[in-house]
């Protein structure tokens, strides 16, 4: 879901349009809903600028448990290249909602990845420096021992601005390294799982890197590597590598054989994938002399090292 893109003609949620939160923000029209939570625009009475405000829309534990727990995870984060956490509290009393669990936090208004790839499609030197601030922010998150689980174009969006042109905006079910798939309870989306992600695996930082991986490739490329049904896809991704086109160039190449190898052990760290990134922002797009070929690019990666 790309929970702060406005579409244009959606009607306001009247039930919660006008309703003021943490005292100050007044929500007006919803800008997103996915199935644990909705998305207003908010506008600050107190004169600042316009922010998004998260409400949970079910009253079971696990709705509240996914909101409050988002909460928590952005209010530790501090990074360019994700969206800004500024509160978090339940709707007051009075409200269709009261009691349930909302965060407020920055609000973005530019397209998500996921549109830009089916109606702007994008450079390469830009796809290299969003690259470069996304790693970077997984590489924020990662030092945390948290890890995202649903990286994917809807949940990036284009911010306008240069320092941060593209953000991080769902961390609605982020978890800690090593934890466990909870039961019942879908994490990720299936065209951007790792292979162990997708065999339910203990969570781990190298599914990030993979899901970044096929987000670059498909923002290059206008296609997803591994289309077709969820079943479809998931049994592919088992069987082979994404196709990597040799006419994207050598650094491509190399950056996105490295972010899907099969052997997340493999895979650069989410830093040594943002020192990559950095690289192809600052050279030149090289011509494609052959076909996409393994290259090692990793001389100084500890044998062993935690992924």
């Amino acid at each position: 879901m790309s929970t702060h893109a406005l579409v244009v003609g959606q009607k306001p949620a009247t039930l919660l349009s006008g309703a003021t939160v943490a005292a100050r923000y007044e929500l007006k029209e919803r800008l997103g809903r996915g199935s644990l939570a909705e998305v207003f625009r908010a506008v600050d009475r107190e004169g600042g600028p316009d922010v998004a405000v998260k409400v949970a829309v079910g009253d079971s534990r696990k709705h509240f448990k996914r909101t409050t727990n988002e909460a928590d995870v952005l209010s530790g984060l501090d990074h360019p290249s994700i969206i800004r956490f500024i509160t978090q509290g339940v709707m007051p009393a009075g409200t269709p909602l009261a009691g349930r669990p909302f965060l407020v936090e920055e609000l973005a208004l530019g397209a998500s990845l996921s549109e830009v790839i089916h109606t702007h499609p994008p450079q390469a030197p830009d796809v290299a420096a969003w690259a470069c601030g996304l790693f970077g922010a997984l590489a924020h998150l990662h030092e945390k021992d948290l890890v995202h689980r649903d990286i994917k174009p809807a949940n990036l969006m284009l911010s306008g601005l240069r320092r941060s042109p593209v953000r991080i905006i769902d961390f609605g079910i982020v978890a800690a390294a090593g934890s466990p798939p909870e039961p019942g309870i879908s994490s990720g989306t299936v065209h951007y799982m790792s292979p162990e992600q997708a065999a339910g695996g203990p969570a781990r930082t190298t599914w990030d890197v993979y899901a970044m991986g096929l987000v670059l490739l498909e923002l290059l490329t206008g296609a997803k590597a591994f289309p077709g049904t969820a079943i479809e896809s998931l049994v592919a991704r088992t069987l082979r590598s994404p196709a990597v086109p040799d006419s994207l160039g050598p650094g491509w190449c190399n950056l996105l054989q490295a972010l899907t190898a099969m052997d997340s052990a493999a895979r650069p760290t989410a830093a040594e994938a943002a020192a990559m990134a950095g690289r192809l922002v600052r050279t030149p797009p090289a011509k494609a002399s052959g076909p996409c070929r393994k290259l090692t690019v990793f001389p100084s990666r500890r044998i062993g090292q935690p992924a």
